[in-house]
């Protein structure tokens, strides 16, 4: 079959329907607590509903949104529906007195913390363009105090990508920029080696190649939906290191628990003595998060989470506690309703820890467990603790992973055919992809659409021109994204099925890591290079440089020997193929392939001495990643 554009969203089936009906019986909308919260303290709306980057691109984008004012429609879960509204409740809020929280200019918010001789900021959000129309909103209603430091909390992108742009604030540009140990390390390992893939994959899972209405994406769950922006980066200048420590910051008194290895690699709470406010970050949310994040990265520890969250409540339960502050969420307010909303946190990550743990122990597989545990009831019936972000079953089969790994024992498991061989094998011992079409079709009819995914799947990727087979595929997911209470397996399910019917859309780039990359550690450039080294065009290749970087006072040796690049630092080599003498920038430039040696040496910024072919062989042996492969298709 030739493949052609297909069907485009459907309505909700009478399954989905029936699905998203039942939620209703199963929790309590009667309940408005977290909307009077979310509502607390407003002082003004947003100015900028919608933010441009320099070249007039639309960055960020609410007034999307204002379709969840609407009656909630037939095609998104009722529980979703109402977390979506509650994120987008937006603009500057005053949370206590010299506390101030500004929601709705990014998928992550930003608290503003004032000082004696100006404001602290408390994470910069995803953008340098959605930082710059937070603060602004701030100073048009509180007093134009500069920015005299800026804690960052922990080390993914959206809590410190709008760095620069606070900067911008600031009362000199050396005031103190505080974050918790590795943060550097992590932020850059996370966002730059496996930067492509994941970005390819956060597409599907935050939505963006998605429109933003009733039968696409409606909120990323722990936020609004995903705008973009230019990332910017800093490295920090006083690093947390001690497990706790109390510091002064322009004359307010903060008290610091690092939590590493919990939502991110790194991670810090802390408690501001003199606004009894405790800020937890992102380790506490209204929402059940991921510990295996579906864009991909290192799968959290569920018990060093907990741990975390408990060692929070030990240490600040005899502090006074006027609101429990959080990154992605609207605050609570009382010490009685911020321990409570602690430990029912606290106790989810324990139990799906323990539980998956015990069943795994029974001999029950990951797929297993998935389809077995079940919360108990007032940790499941709680609304901040439901899966709108994370969900019970990917996390049981991330903690289940991060123990005993991919390999679930069965022998027949343990080397599969890859998903294309596997799929053309599967059709041909199914009878042929129209005998499986006209089974697939009457159990779509039977409202069971994960078993229509899964067998259609086989279909495509044998045949990805299967016209038919990808339809129905679609339709599929469509139905599953319609009933899913998770905004990431909304997303997931509907991108899938936007990009089966449409194919990839390649004018919706990846985000620009470029801001990043420009200002990490050469260490880590030097990573960076090992990894985008084509192993077999490198075979039977040897060389050695030698590198002075001119303006960070740095040598280093690259050898390049069996297919490997081995980088070491402080060290020159005594017979080197080629010596390049050149600043960061350049050498950086060179090595991303946007300056050629010829302009390099041309400019004055690059002295070589040696074999200059060399160099530009090396750089031949390094790829250049395919932003947008293909995830529904071959």
């Amino acid at each position: 079959m030739t493949s052609s554009k297909i069907t485009s969203s459907l309505p909700a089936s009478t399954f989905t329907k029936a699905e998203n009906e039942a939620v209703y019986k199963t929790l309590n909308f009667e309940d408005k607590q977290d909307f009077e919260d979310a509502n607390r303290g407003f002082i003004a709306p947003l100015q900028s509903k919608t933010i441009t980057n320099n070249t007039g691109e639309i960055v960020w984008d609410i007034e999307k949104l204002a379709f969840l004012d609407d009656p909630i429609p037939d095609t998104v879960n009722p529980s979703l529906w109402r977390n979506s509204q509650l994120h987008a409740i937006t603009g500057l809020f005053k949370v206590v007195e010299g506390v101030y929280q500004v929601r709705g200019q990014s998928i992550v918010t930003i608290f503003i913390i004032e000082g004696k001789e100006g404001v602290i900021v408390i994470d910069t959000l995803a953008g340098t363009e959605s930082a710059k129309a937070a603060m602004e909103l701030y100073y048009s209603h509180r007093p134009q105090k500069p920015v005299t430091a800026i804690i960052i909390s922990q080390s993914h992108a959206d809590h410190f990508a709008g760095i620069q742009a606070v900067l911008e604030f600031a009362a000199n540009p050396n005031i103190p920029i505080i974050a918790p140990e590795h943060f550097t390390k992590e932020a850059l390992s996370e966002n730059v080696l496996l930067g492509t893939i994941m970005t390819r994959r956060a597409q599907y899972q935050f939505g963006n190649i998605l429109p933003v209405n009733t039968t696409g994406s409606v909120s990323v769950g722990i936020g609004p939906v995903l705008g973009s922006g230019t990332f910017s980066f800093v490295i920090p200048t006083v690093d947390i290191v001690e497990e706790t420590k109390k510091m002064e910051i322009d004359g307010i008194t903060f008290r610091f628990l690092l939590t590493p290895n919990t939502e991110a690699p790194a991670e810090m709470h802390f408690y501001i003595q003199d606004y009894k406010a405790l800020f937890v970050s992102e380790n506490a949310n209204k929402s059940m998060h991921q510990l295996y994040t579906l864009r991909g990265a290192k799968t959290r520890d569920a018990l060093l989470w907990a741990t975390a969250l408990d060692k929070t409540i030990d240490l600040f339960e005899h502090e006074e506690i006027d609101a429990l502050l959080m990154i992605h969420a609207w605050p609570v307010w009382g010490k009685e309703n911020g321990l409570h909303h602690l430990k029912l946190q606290r106790d989810l990550y324990k139990y799906m820890h323990d539980q998956t743990i015990r069943l795994a122990n029974h001999g029950y597989t990951m797929d297993e467990i998935a389809e077995t545990i079940t919360l108990p009831d007032k940790l499941n019936q709680y609304w901040g603790n439901r899966g709108y972000y994370g969900t019970l079953k990917h996390n049981s089969k991330g903690i289940y992973n991060f123990y005993l790994g991919f390999y679930n024992g069965h022998p027949s498991d343990l080397d599969p055919l890859p998903q294309v061989e596997g799929g053309k094998k599967y059709v041909q011992y199914m009878g042929g992809a129209s005998a499986i079409i006209q089974q697939a079709k009457a159990d779509y009819e039977k409202g069971e659409y994960r078993w229509v995914a899964q067998v259609c799947k086989h279909i495509v990727m044998a045949d990805p021109d299967h016209t038919e087979a990808k339809q129905l595929l679609a339709n599929a997911l469509e139905q599953l994204g319609y009933q899913a209470e998770s905004a990431n397996w909304r997303n997931i399910y509907l991108a899938g099925a936007l990009e089966l019917r449409n194919g990839v859309n390649r004018e919706i780039g990846p985000s620009d890591t470029s801001g990043l990359v420009e200002h990490m550690p050469i260490t880590d450039f030097l990573t960076l290079l090992t990894i985008r080294v084509n192993g077999p065009k490198a075979e039977g290749i040897q060389m050695t440089m030698n590198v002075t970087i001119t303006n960070e006072n740095e040598q280093f040796v690259m050898h390049l020997e069996n297919s490997v690049l081995f980088n070491k630092a402080d060290r020159q080599d005594n017979q080197p193929n080629v010596t390049l003498v050149v600043d960061r920038d350049t050498f950086y430039a060179i090595m991303l392939g946007s300056q050629s040696i010829d302009e390099a040496i041309a400019s004055g910024k690059l002295e070589m001495t040696g074999e200059q072919h060399k160099v530009n062989e090396f750089i031949s042996l390094l790829d250049q990643f395919e932003p947008l492969p293909n995830i529904v298709t071959p």
